[in-house]
């Protein structure tokens, strides 16, 4: 049985509605993520928590140029 779970997370190095789109197409990306909202500086996530990680956030993020906030 999966653990469905909603998350905000700070994201680094966003300013700009730009910054908005690539980090929505980044996690938008990954297979079981639902993109709630994006904003510069966050973005709220639903996912399956058995299966993603916050690890798996954070590379894709820096995929796309910007940090995981700690």
């Amino acid at each position: 049985m999966s653990t469905t779970q909603t998350d905000t997370l700070s994201i680094d190095g966003m300013s700009c509605d730009h910054c908005v789109k690539l980090v929505r197409e980044a996690l938008q990306d990954l297979e079981g993520v639902t993109v709630d909202d994006v904003e510069v500086g966050a973005a709220t996530v639903t996912y399956d928590a058995d299966v993603l990680s916050q690890a798996t956030f954070a590379e894709a993020l820096d995929d796309a140029g910007f940090s995981l906030a700690a």
